[in-house]
């Protein structure tokens, strides 16, 4: 299924195949690619099991969209980039190095906190021991967020750039003590509703009709939950959580992550209708500290190492920055060009384990460059 303006489609043909192709090959059973360059949709393509309006679990792409809504709360004065969250979490951690973590450090995960850690876990063993259902609940929660809050620092804030989990956990916790609110509804307050983002949601069950979930891609079977994953988070800890944490959880569609980035590229000539040119600029500028972190305060940006390509492709520019999600999707913008492209798949489908995605993501994504500008 494409939809592209008259006279565009063939420009994009090579995209349209490789999207195909990554069905035959097993690199995910769903997909959409979606394509704009300024206010304009020029490529639109559905894959396989899914068609241009599915709504897909988008995992780490929920980062960018929390850091929105933390710029969103900072313009209203609730908080600062370089405020603590120590004033507002209850840090336990024995570890005096964090009490210097700032806001723009868990944005940037550049606070030291680890990686990952399977809290989950902890959840399941406390179900065995106690003998009470526990996942899901406002209890075990409670109980990850404790427990993040009890870790000791990988390294000292702002020394070292480590992709962290718990960090952006930290992060959302955080705002929802300061707007006196839960997440799920900040983000349809600050973000989704005023964007007109109509099909972006944490725990889209409860916001779908009986007939409309039928949108819903599946990622697969979770063993840990031994059923199938559709409509409720892949991410075992933020399932443990409820489906609602600052690190994943979120679920949407290409059209709905255009229009988010297109409120990114207004929002830096001055022109957002939620984020300010000053917070726009700042959430897609890499931060100075520490030295050659590519990170800016909620995205990455394109970078080649160890002989890998990068994600993005070979074509967006310095200056462009994006995100992945476990799941299979990712969004990439230029700036310079207003380009922006969203693909979106479910390729942990066929197991966590496949990474078909990681070869053929870049050349998908060169292709659309290549259709752009031939």
């Amino acid at each position: 299924m494409v939809s592209s303006p008259a006279g565009q489609a063939g420009r994009f043909r090579r995209a349209e195949d490789l999207l195909a192709e990554g069905v035959r090959d097993k690199a995910y059973t769903a997909a959409v690619l979606l394509a704009a360059r300024g206010e304009e949709i020029v490529f639109h393509a559905a894959a396989g099991d899914a068609g241009l309006s599915s709504v897909f679990d988008i995992a780490s792409l929920t980062k960018p969209l929390v850091a929105a809504l933390f710029f969103v709360l900072a313009q209203e004065g609730k908080v600062a980039p370089e405020g603590r969250p120590c004033e507002v979490l209850p840090f336990k951690s024995n570890d005096p190095a964090a009490g210097g973590i700032r806001f723009i450090h868990l944005l940037s995960h550049t606070s030291g906190l680890p990686a990952y850690k399977p809290f989950f876990e902890g959840i399941r063993a406390a179900e065995e021991t106690e003998g009470r259902r526990l996942w899901g609940t406002s209890e075990a929660h409670d109980r990850i967020i404790d427990a993040i809050l009890n870790l000791p620092l990988d390294a000292a804030p702002a020394t070292t750039c480590v992709y962290s989990d718990p960090g952006f956990i930290l992060l959302g916790r955080a705002m929802e003590l300061i707007a006196f609110l839960p997440l799920d509804r900040l983000l349809v307050k600050l973000l989704a509703e005023p964007l007109l983002m109509r099909d972006t949601a944490y725990l889209p069950l409860s916001g779908l009709s009986e007939c409309e979930t039928g949108r819903l891609v599946s990622t697969g079977h979770s063993d840990v939950r031994q059923r199938e994953k559709l409509g409720d988070a892949d991410d075992e800890n933020a399932a443990a959580m409820g489906g609602v944490a600052g690190h994943a959880g979120v679920f949407s569609t290409a059209f709905d992550l255009f229009l988010f980035a297109r409120e990114i590229l207004k929002g830096r000539r001055g022109e957002g209708r939620i984020l300010t040119r000053a917070s726009a600029l700042r959430m897609t500028t890499k931060v100075p500290e520490p030295a050659g972190c590519q990170r800016t305060p909620g995205w990455d940006t394109p970078s080649s190492s160890g002989g890998n390509v990068s994600q993005a492709g070979s074509r967006f520019p310095e200056g462009s920055f994006g995100h992945l999600g476990y799941t299979g999707c990712s969004l990439w913008i230029d700036p310079s060009r207003e380009v922006v492209v969203a693909l979106l798949t479910n390729r942990i489908f066929y197991g966590k384990d496949n990474d078909g995605l990681k070869e053929l993501r870049p050349r998908l994504h060169d292709a659309v460059m290549e259709g752009l500008f031939p």
